[in-house]
């Protein structure tokens, strides 16, 4: 009768969403591990997991309509992949502006590096130079 629920069906369907459940609280925490790779962090929650999991971690506040933003934007992913002992996030100020708040941002790009919870680093503006500097002073800590 199809009106007669099937406790094959209920007990798989069951099963499937605790297996869901788990493999997304056993992976959530390697989202934020991304090494090689920018990750992009909307929400505060998400930012403050990705500093206290990575050891080494570099935040880029950027935004959509910053010309020297879109000019290191490259740069910095290519930074990403040279230096995959460091984690590299990239957070919008127009779209966390809690996060933007929060660590002071005035003007964009900004960087801000970690070394473990404790900041490192931290400067403005789009120097290629002063940004692989910054990088290998903290991977070298």
């Amino acid at each position: 009768n199809p009106r007669t629920p099937n406790t094959n069906n209920t007990k798989m369907l069951a099963a499937t969403r605790n297996i869901s459940t788990t493999i997304l609280r056993t992976q959530t925490p390697t989202l934020f591990r991304c090494m090689s790779t920018v990750v992009t962090i909307s929400d505060s929650h998400p930012l403050e997991k990705f500093r206290t999991v990575n050891t080494k971690s570099i935040l880029y506040f950027t935004a959509s309509w910053c010309p020297p933003c879109k000019m290191i934007a490259p740069i910095y992913t290519k930074l990403a992949k040279e230096y995959p002992e460091v984690a590299f996030a990239k957070v919008d100020v127009d779209d966390n502006s809690d996060a933007a708040l929060n660590f002071e941002i005035s003007s964009v790009p900004t960087f801000v590096l970690f070394n473990k919870d404790e900041a490192f680093g931290r400067f403005s503006g789009a120097d290629q130079g002063q940004l692989e500097s910054l990088i290998q002073d903290l991977k070298d800590a």
